[in-house]
């Protein structure tokens, strides 16, 4: 028998056993409330953040705050699995910085008390290109339509800006887009950071006075390039300082040159280049200066069918075939047809005085799905194009990459191109379509050979103040070969726009302001940021067949696993505490045995 001294002993023991394991418990929530960490135990180490990010991360000097808008009581399952990727994405990020700091908000219209407040909310993020997903859940009373607004407003150092999180995927399952929007957290969150810590934005030069697209042809690119960069409008003129400056060394009278602008924009010029004005552009290469070009090597405008049923699409020659050449890409003069394309509405019928409109396959409008794994392009969804064309790659010494191109049922028409609407009424002849993966737009990278090699005199390359060079620095341009792809609608009588890449027949907004502004980024030098995008995530999906086949199984291992394993625990405790119990009252009765002795 225990006595009464020993029964208190072992409860006061079992107290402060007790109440040293909630201390415990306590202060290991404290430490993981303030604490962020994990163990990355993926073959792609998915959840290990990129070096440039947390390089970039460490130079976070003032609070940088994340407002998400992901929050509700009742939010889908795979918008769910967004926010709570997201939240611990940001978490890593505090990890690093504790200047890093978040909330979630619910900004869905009912969420709202004042009805011009909600009006003024969705009008600025439509303004910064977000768009708002209308998703229905089924519930207790029904199908439900909601509005979720997956996207979040980044403030940092005064400056403001939004970004989208969900990533729209048309050509891709749910769980796919999902998977995507996920993987590119990391890049998303930190450009935005990047983007906003910029003390000196980059230039960037849209060039006039070719015909290029004015102003409000290009409204929304620009308008998504001032929250990043500079911009201005650069005409040639034959001025030999408009893309490159020059200074003169006050101490030995050396000519420094030096670029204006980090990009350079050419954005569907519709009038020849003169030799001057090329020689502008080509030196502005040679001292590493970067080039967008948007280039129509035919004039074609869906404009001209409004009254007549065909139009003939002829050569643009602006002058720039021979420059692109050198550079290592030649444009053809001729228009792609593609059978994975956007349809237009069509006159098929009339109705009283009124035409029967339906929607018709155009196959000049091809729709490009990005294959391309390189970071400019990857995960984007579909593009856009209006009459574009063919590319061929030049071999020399420049390193090419494909970033946009057709299906694998494409046909070309050369110039001239007869161009007839009744060639979205009749069914294509697939045996035509017989061309596949046509290159339509083109990243080049390397050290680039002038135009002008053996074109100039020595009296003129030898003067000092031209600062001629055959050969450039290492540099990078991409060509595309449609003009309109940077493009948006735009109405001159009252100022009104849609967004780029917005189709206003079908109301489909594609991706080609995502697709430009990571061409831009990446032209400026902010390929650090893109290369957080090149990691490849991969989508382990379950077998459908053994899930179905196995699913009691599994449902009663998850149900018995978790209670065995708490009752063997458990068991074993209690073996090893009655068994110390057990050989301590063993050895007290065995001094009392000792002592009576």
């Amino acid at each position: 028998m225990k006595t009464s001294t020993e029964k208190q002993n072992i409860k006061r023991s079992n107290l402060i056993e007790f109440g040293a394991a909630v201390l415990i418990i306590v202060f290991l929530n404290i430490i993981g409330h303030y604490l962020f960490g994990r163990l990355d135990l993926t073959a792609e180490h998915r959840y290990t953040l990129d070096k440039s990010t947390k390089t970039m991360l460490k130079d976070v000097d003032e609070t940088v705050l994340f407002r998400i808008f992901l929050e509700g009581d009742e939010l889908p399952s795979q918008y769910q699995r967004l926010q709570n990727e997201t939240r611990e994405m940001l978490n890593q990020f505090r990890s690093y910085n504790k200047n890093v700091t978040y909330e979630f908000q619910d900004a869905s219209p009912a969420s709202f008390e004042d009805q011009a407040a909600c009006q003024d909310f969705y009008k600025k993020l439509a303004e910064a290109g977000i768009q708002p997903a209308s998703v229905q859940m089924q519930t207790k009373n029904g199908v439900n339509q909601q509005v979720l607004i997956p996207a979040a407003e980044v403030t940092y150092k005064g400056r403001q800006s939004y970004i989208q999180l969900m990533q729209s995927q048309s050509y891709m399952s749910e769980e796919e887009a999902v998977n995507n929007s996920v993987q590119d957290l990391e890049y998303v969150l930190g450009n935005a950071i990047r983007n906003l810590s910029k003390s000196v934005k980059p230039k960037v030069g849209f060039l006039l006075g070719h015909g290029e697209l004015e102003r409000g042809s290009v409204y929304d690119i620009q308008m998504a390039l001032t929250e990043n960069y500079r911009l201005e409008n650069v005409t040639l003129n034959n001025n030999v300082n408009a893309l490159t400056g020059r200074s003169r060394n006050s101490q030995d009278s050396s000519i420094h040159l030096y670029n204006k602008y980090d990009v350079l924009i050419i954005a569907k010029p519709t009038q020849a280049f003169s030799d001057q004005e090329l020689y502008l552009i080509d030196q502005y290469v040679m001292y590493g200066g970067r080039v967008l070009f948007l280039v129509d090597p035919l004039a074609a405008d869906i404009d001209s069918l409004s009254e007549q049923s065909q139009t003939i699409a002829v050569r643009n020659n602006v002058n720039l075939e021979e420059m692109l050449f050198t550079y290592g890409v030649r444009i053809n003069p001729d228009l792609i047809m593609d059978m994975r394309c956007r349809p237009i509405p069509m006159a098929v019928g009339q109705v009283g005085d009124k035409p029967q409109l339906a929607f018709k396959p155009w196959y000049y409008f091809p729709d490009i799905i990005p294959t391309s794994p390189h970071p400019i392009v990857r995960n984007l969804d579909m593009i856009k194009t209006d009459f574009v064309s063919s590319m061929d790659l030049i071999e020399n010494t420049v390193n090419k990459t494909i970033l946009l191109a057709t299906s694998e049922w494409s046909r070309v028409k050369n110039a001239p191109a007869i161009i007839n609407l009744d060639d979205a009424k009749v069914d294509p002849d697939q045996r035509l379509y017989n061309r596949k993966n046509l290159p339509i737009a083109v990243l080049m990278e390397g050290n680039f050979r002038s135009m002008f090699r053996s074109r100039l005199t020595p009296q003129f390359t030898q003067l000092p103040e031209m600062g001629y060079k055959d050969t450039s620095t290492f540099t990078r341009m991409i060509v595309i070969s449609d003009g309109d792809m940077i493009k948006n609608r735009f109405n001159y009588k009252d100022g009104s726009w849609h967004p780029l890449g917005y189709d206003y027949y079908t109301r489909t907004m594609y991706a080609n302001k995502q697709f430009l502004m990571n061409a831009i980024d990446y032209l400026a030098g902010n390929e650090e940021a893109l290369s957080v995008r090149s990691r490849d995530v991969k989508l382990r999906k379950l077998n459908p067949i053994k899930v179905k086949e196995q699913r009691t199984l599994y449902q009663w291992l998850n149900v018995l696993v978790p209670v065995v394993i708490v009752l063997i625990g458990g068991g074993v405790y209690l073996f090893c505490r009655n068994r110390k119990v057990k050989g301590a009252t063993n050895k007290k009765e065995a001094k009392r045995a000792l002592k009576k002795k």
